[in-house]
């Protein structure tokens, strides 16, 4: 469901939830364009400069110059011509068709690959989701960016719970509340089946539980559910009320 580096990026979002499909994905140097983590348009980017983060221990000689150390990852600066902010990405060299890092050094076309936006791209909700639930949300995409994915199932089941709570199921085990909100029609059959796995999932993160591991796509699939209920319940109503206010 999701994906980075190694190709061109469709869609991505903190370490993340896919973005609509008519993008092209975050921008790097080796593809300037794209939808911008600050404003969330399609754009082209300028790239201000880069900084070598990761030193390989190679030596590169210049003509008249001191040799200097080669590096394989690289954070660079883009600016959105759209919105006018910076954009910054760690990026990694690419050789041909292979990572610098896993062995590619010659014979290949030189490039440079994001694989971390900062802003996340995707990790906030829309203005109509209360406050609490947003920044819930986006402690689990900050997780889920840092690769942790059982911190971001945890906060996934955090934002669930304060979503149910808002919605007026305020006791009773999360098990109770989320049964509740389907009895009520507040979700879906298919809603209510995610978010049961919300739930078993967010279990699993937070108890120490040597079987059922909670793994990185496991963690993106429920960040990217929670996304969706909280198009459902807030985004949708907000605008289908929005258009019938504007209407004479």
């Amino acid at each position: 469901m999701f994906g980075f580096g190694g190709g061109r990026k469709k869609t991505i979002g903190a370490r993340g939830e896919p973005m609509p499909e008519n993008n092209d994905g975050p921008p790097d140097t080796s593809h300037p364009s794209g939808l911008c983590p600050r404003c969330e348009k399609q754009s082209s980017f300028q790239v201000l400069g880069s900084i070598p983060l990761t030193f390989d221990g190679g030596r590169m000689l210049g003509r008249g110059e001191l040799d200097t150390p080669t590096f394989q990852d690289q954070s660079t600066v883009l600016i959105c011509s759209n919105c006018g902010q910076g954009v910054a990405v760690l990026e990694e060299m690419w050789v041909g068709d292979q990572r610098r890092s896993e062995g590619g050094r010659s014979g290949g076309v030189i490039t440079w690959k994001g694989f971390h936006w900062w802003p996340l791209l995707g990790s906030k909700l829309h203005s109509a989701v209360p406050a609490s639930i947003a920044e819930a949300f986006n402690e689990a995409a900050l997780a889920l960016s840092a690769n942790c994915p059982r911190a971001a199932a945890v906060m996934a089941r955090r934002t669930l719970e304060a979503i149910a709570e808002d919605q007026g199921q305020a006791s009773g085990t999360l098990a109770d509340k989320l049964k509740a909100m389907a009895s009520k029609g507040l979700l879906h059959p298919t809603l209510a089946d995610w978010a049961k796995e919300v739930r078993l999932v967010g279990n699993s993160g937070a108890h120490y539980d040597p079987i059922n591991v909670v793994s990185p796509d496991d963690a993106r699939q429920l960040v990217e559910f929670i996304r969706e209920l909280s198009k459902f319940i807030y985004e949708l109503p907000y605008e289908l009320n929005a258009r019938r206010a504007g209407k004479p």
